[in-house]
C-alpha cells in the first residue's frame, strides 16, 4: 500500500511536469504566432502605406499636367479667335500654336514601385484584404491605359500641326524658338517672311486649332479620370496605413 502510495505520487507529479511542458511548448508556440502576426501586419502596412505614398506622388503629378492642359486648351481657343479675326498676326498665331501644343505628347507612368516590390516579394499570401491589391493593380492598369491614349492624341496634334504645306511662309519661321536658333550671320532678318495670311492658310490653322482644341479638351478629360480614380483608391488606403 505504501509503494502504491508513493507510485500514485509519481505519476501525479510525472503527469503534472508532462502537462507544464505541454503548456510551455503551447505558450512559446502562440508566442511564436503571435510575432510572425505582428511582423505580417507590419509588412501588410508597409505595403498600404507605400501604395499610399505612391498615389499622392501621382496625384500631385496629375494637379500638375491638369492645369498644363488647361493652359493648352486656353491658347488652343485664343488661337481660333486670333484665326477668327479680320487680319490675324502671324507671330500671335504661331506662338499660339507652338504654346497650345508644349508637351502634349508627355506620357504620365503611375508610381508603382511598391505595387512591384510586392509582386515580386512574395509577401502577396500575407494580405488578408486582397480587394485593396487589386484595386491598386486596376488603378495602374487602368491609368497606363489613360496614360497611352493622351501620348498618342499628342502625336495625333504634332502630326496636324507638321502637315501644314509651308511652315516657313505660314510664319513658323516667326516664333521665339526660331529666333532663338537662328544664326543672324548667316539668316538675315529680311529672309522672314512678313506677308499676312493668306485665305487658305488661314483655314489649315484654323483646322489645325480646332483639332487642336478637340485634343486637349479630350486629354484634359483623360486626367481628370485618373484623379478620379485616385480618390477612389486613396481612402482606402488612408484607413490602412496605420503609421501615417
Amino acid at each position: 500500500m505504501l509503494n502504491q502510495g508513493k507510485t500514485s505520487r509519481y505519476f501525479k507529479y510525472a503527469i503534472g511536469e508532462i502537462v507544464l511542458v505541454v503548456i510551455g511548448i503551447l505558450i512559446a508556440f502562440n508566442i511564436n504566432r503571435w510575432n510572425e502576426n505582428l511582423k505580417n501586419r507590419h509588412i501588410v502596412e508597409d505595403y498600404y502605406c507605400r501604395f499610399l505614398a505612391d498615389m499622392n506622388q501621382d496625384k500631385a503629378t496629375i494637379y500638375a499636367l491638369i492645369a498644363e492642359s488647361q493652359l493648352r486648351l486656353k491658347k488652343s481657343n485664343e488661337l481660333l479667335a486670333e484665326l477668327a479675326g479680320e487680319s490675324p498676326k502671324k507671330d500671335k498665331s504661331i506662338n499660339l500654336m507652338l504654346e497650345s501644343t508644349a508637351k502634349i505628347t508627355f506620357t504620365f507612368n503611375p508610381i508603382s514601385a511598391g505595387y512591384d516590390d510586392l509582386k515580386s516579394s512574395g509577401n502577396l499570401n500575407t494580405f488578408t484584404d486582397q480587394i485593396i491589391v487589386d484595386r491598386v493593380g486596376t488603378y495602374l492598369e487602368e491609368t497606363r491605359g489613360l496614360s497611352g491614349n493622351i501620348h498618342n492624341n499628342g502625336l495625333i496634334a504634332l502630326n496636324e500641326m507638321f502637315e501644314i504645306d509651308d511652315l516657313y511662309e505660314i510664319g513658323f519661321i516667326d516664333n521665339s524658338f526660331m529666333k532663338g536658333g537662328i544664326d543672324s550671320t548667316l539668316v538675315k532678318r529680311a529672309f522672314f517672311d512678313k506677308n499676312p495670311l493668306t485665305p487658305s492658310q488661314q483655314k489649315q490653322l484654323k483646322h489645325l486649332a480646332s483639332v487642336l482644341i478637340a485634343i486637349n479638351y479630350r486629354n484634359f478629360q483623360h486626367y481628370q479620370s485618373i484623379l478620379a480614380k485616385i480618390e477612389t483608391v486613396k481612402p482606402m488606403l488612408e484607413t490602412k496605413c496605420q503609421l501615417l
